[in-house]
């Protein structure tokens, strides 16, 4: 018996060997090596260990992105109804989502997707974290979809 794979899991797949994209997976392993070893941790340390994995699906072509939508693609399969929507940006035909799956205090999945002309990417962060963390995770990585978790954090201490 096969265990069946998660609509993102079917997206990273779908496109991952795809001329025009481009898939960025980092494990937990490789996370846990970018955590200090030394007795005293950094709040970023301690989110580093906290992390299950980091994927990035995105579209580097222009023309790609004009037939592309990662969002009304995801929709379509993905049962949105076990996400907390934080933030939603709207531009013209372009929207990004950040989405939360959480139990309690903790969040086990942040997703960040971004579909329509202007660009398309699928972030998938898993871990045990909380939005104070995805806070301080937003500063470390450079990346402005995710950036912009830093300002909803600052509207929610």
């Amino acid at each position: 018996m096969h265990a069946q794979n998660s609509p993102i899991d079917e997206m990273f797949k779908k496109y991952s060997e795809r001329d025009g994209f481009t898939v960025v997976t980092i494990s937990s392993r490789m996370l846990s090596m970018f955590a200090g070893n030394e007795a005293e941790t950094n709040d970023t340390d301690d989110i580093m260990r906290r992390l299950k994995s980091i994927r990035i699906l995105s579209v580097g072509d222009s023309l790609l992105n004009e037939n592309i939508n990662f969002y009304t693609e995801l929709s379509r399969k993905l049962d949105l109804s076990v996400y907390e929507e934080l933030l939603a940006v709207k531009e013209g035909h372009d929207v990004t989502k950040f989405l939360i799956k959480q139990n309690g205090n903790r969040i086990s999945e942040l997703l960040v997707i971004t579909g329509g002309p202007g660009g398309n990417s699928l972030i998938s962060i898993q871990g045990d974290l909380n939005l104070r963390n995805i806070s301080e995770l937003s500063k470390s990585i450079d990346n402005q979809d995710i950036k912009k978790l830093d300002k909803l954090e600052k509207n929610n201490p």
